[in-house]
């Protein structure tokens, strides 16, 4: 697998340098936080031949060009004795299959003590890069392209997580939180119930951006973490090249705006949220910009320091499937349900449906001063605005798309609206095209998890002297 970097555009790539952390000078340094040992680092991980893009059914031929570039980004925190590092990997990509991850993971384990719950690949979810989940109906050489782009992307990823954990010198973390307002609720409703998509200015949406900070012992700039709840996509099915939307354009203007800084982005539960406006490379850069003057803002203000130690959960939600539908109500149901399709197609294949449906959460907490939240899948802002009101919302950073993603999460409230994310849902597909039968609702058993991986101290009503 490894002797195809030595091919032709993959050998372009692999020679491409890893970005390094100069010496950048702030005013602010986390003085009050203790020294521990973090490195970062950075790889391109452009395709340079063409491929099939992620997302958008209707678009089913390769990209035609590159307008922009993919990156892949390491942030490994603390040494390789106790609990070991934790290592958080952030992938411009729509989705990167979970054997994938687990295969850079268990590489990563041959030399370093590095567990699962620690090891965290945040997906941007962007829509006009490679399709990693290769769907069934792609075949020939257009899949072939796929699957090699897969294995050198494995290859990529294993040496950017490696380079973090070679580079890790004391350091220091600290973090605060502002806000940005381009997501844009894009689920329309007629009489209460879903009737398409668009720009709801009224509508639900999760506008804070908080922001990791770390610095070397002397308080030059090693890397900035940002996390927002926004779909990455500006473009649109229509648009047929490579880009990384407004999150490459967020970390490309935070790098320049801060030389030898490693810039990485991460997405909360935006699921239900688009850019607005959107339809351009150019809207991708006043977006990326609006985040970039946003972490300008917050890095000239006093940031809090967090320890460096940190506490790392996880728990998976077995979800136990509904017996499936007769043949004809699965012909109706999938007129409208991908889920249901799948169902259908697995039947004509003479394969079992399977039993369960994972879903996984994991929390690192630094101490008592953040708590990070990871989902997988795509999950809707109900859920991040729920958490705020029943953990501490200024010591809480929530992120959706890590380690998987293959469906919706929906809330209780969408599930009465209907629509499309409903439709393509971990609860629809549970239930093959049922969710109201889904008892009790998926948002009960999510909130029901966390509070049992996050410590009292972080709950809302805590009163704790901290």
């Amino acid at each position: 697998m490894r002797s195809l970097v030595l091919h032709g555009w993959m050998m372009l790539l692999a020679l491409t340098a890893v970005h390094s952390t100069a010496a950048w000078v702030h005013p602010f340094s986390a003085q009050g936080a203790d020294l521990v040992p973090i490195g970062v680092a950075k790889i391109d991980i452009t395709p340079e031949t063409p491929v099939r893009m992620y997302g958008y059914a209707a678009r089913t031929t390769e990209s035609e060009g590159i307008a922009g570039r993919l990156y892949a980004a390491a942030l490994a925190i603390g040494g390789d004795d106790g609990e070991g590092p934790a290592v958080l990997l952030t992938v411009d990509c729509g989705a990167v299959p979970r054997e994938l991850t687990e295969s850079v993971l268990q590489r990563i384990q041959s030399t370093h003590p590095l567990k699962p719950e620690r090891f965290q690949l945040c997906h941007s979810h962007n829509h006009s890069g490679p399709n990693l989940r290769w769907q069934s109906g792609i075949e020939g050489q257009q899949r072939q392209r796929l699957v090699q782009y897969a294995e050198w992307l494995t290859d990529r990823l294993e040496q950017v997580v490696r380079n973090a954990l070679d580079s890790r010198q004391p350091a220091r973390l600290a973090w605060t939180q502002g806000s940005v307002g381009f997501a844009a609720n894009r689920r329309v409703l007629k009489d209460g119930k879903w009737s398409g998509f668009g720009a709801v200015p009224e509508g639900a949406v999760d506008p804070s951006l908080p922001l990791l900070c770390v610095t070397d012992a002397a308080g030059n700039k090693l890397a900035v973490v940002v996390n927002y709840a926004c779909h990455a996509t500006t473009l649109r099915g229509n648009f047929r090249q490579i880009h990384g939307d407004w999150v490459t354009c967020a970390q490309e203007a935070i790098q320049a705006d801060f030389p030898g800084t490693i810039a990485m982005v991460t997405i909360g539960c935006g699921a239900d949220a688009d850019p607005h406006p959107h339809g351009t490379v150019q809207l991708c850069k006043q977006h990326g910009r609006t985040v970039a003057d946003e972490v300008k803002r917050l890095l000239d203000s006093p940031l809090r320091p967090i320890s460096g130690a940190i506490t790392a959960r996880t728990t998976t939600l077995e979800i136990p499937f509904q017996p499936a539908p007769s043949d004809e109500e699965q012909e109706r149901l999938a007129k409208t349900s991908s889920a249901v399709k799948r169902l259908m197609s697995q039947q004509q294949r003479g394969e079992q449906p399977p039993e369960s449906r994972s879903f996984h959460i994991a929390t690192w907490t630094f101490g008592d001063d953040l708590a990070m939240v990871f989902f997988s899948d795509e999950v809707v802002v109900d859920y991040a605005l729920r958490l705020k009101r029943e953990f501490d919302a200024d010591r809480l950073w929530v992120t959706a798309y890590a380690g998987d993603v293959s469906g919706y999460i929906v809330s209780k409230r969408l599930l009465a609206e209907g629509g499309y994310e409903v439709n393509n849902s971990l609860s629809h597909v549970v239930t093959y095209g049922q969710p109201h039968l889904l008892r009790p609702a998926m948002e009960d058993r999510v909130m029901q998890a966390l509070h049992s991986l996050l410590p009292e101290t972080f709950r809302a009503d805590d009163t704790t002297t901290r």
